[in-house]
Parts: structure tokens; sequence; C-alpha cells
């Protein structure tokens, strides 16, 4: 041990050997999430600046009032698609029935008339034209629930 540093004395390295020493560094790292500075950051900006710390609370609550307002509108908004397209479909059913209906008396009052032959191909197109609306319907509203259960994105 040398008597001035205090540490111990080291065998020397060989010729052929070369004795490296790696300083040991130390990173330290911290994050802050949000609308606010972290603590003592907000009481330097009080400190920098009297009534900051105030006027920046203001301003994270009006952000955030603005955010629920937008989500608010957003909701509404799909909420009156919803509607409107509910009432579409009542509204493309009731005419699809009055549109079939016509086609099924025509073809009754046809085969009356005795043009039986006229009468009976409006009143089974229309039939059959009925029938192929309602299986696609059933068929793409079925594919529908299945992709909202999955949770696919519909389009």
């Amino acid at each position: 041990m040398t008597e001035s540093s205090g540490i111990p004395d080291r065998p020397s390295p060989r010729p052929d050997h070369e004795v490296r020493q790696s300083p040991v560094v130390t990173v330290e790292t911290a994050t802050w999430s949000g609308p606010l500075p972290i603590p003592s950051d907000f009481r330097q900006y009080d400190e920098t600046l009297p009534g900051a710390a105030e006027r920046i609370l203001q301003l994270a609550e009006r952000q955030q009032d603005h955010r629920h307002s937008m989500e608010a509108a957003a909701f509404a908004t799909a909420d009156k698609i919803v509607t409107n397209d509910s009432r579409r479909s009542d509204l493309g059913i009731i005419l699809a029935f009055i549109i079939a209906m016509t086609g099924l008396l025509g073809g009754v009052f046809l085969i009356y008339d005795g043009r039986g032959g006229y009468g009976l191909t409006l009143g089974l197109s229309s039939l059959v034209g009925l029938v192929a609306i309602f299986v696609y319907g059933t068929r793409s509203r079925r594919a529908e629930r299945r992709r909202n259960a999955s949770g696919a994105d519909p389009e």
C-alpha cells in the first residue's frame, strides 16, 4: 500500500498485457405526461411569473372542457346517423312491400282478366324479387353482426 494515496499497491502488469479501466456512467431519465408540468416546474413558473400557475391550470381546464364538448358532439352526430339510417331502412322496407303488393295484385288482376301468362309472370317475378331481397337482407345483417362481434371494421 502506498502511504500517500491510501490505495493498495497493484502488481505491475506484464509487458504483453494492458490494463484498462472503464468509467461507470449512470443515466437517470424521467418522463412526465399530461397537460400540467411536474410540480417542481409548476412551482418555478409561479416564482418566475406570479399567477402563471393559475393561468396554466385554467388553460388545462379549458382544454379538457373543449375535448368533452367535441366528444359529446361526435356522439350526437353518430346518434343522428344511426337514427337516419334506421328511418331510411324502414322507408325502404315499406316501399318494397308496396311495390311487391302492387306486382302481386296486378298479377291477380291480369289472371282474372284472362291474361294468365302475363299475370303469372308478373305475380311470380314480384314474389321472387321479394324473397330475394329478404334473403339478401338477412345474410347481410348476419354478416354485419359477425363483423361487429369480432371487432372488425365494418368498412
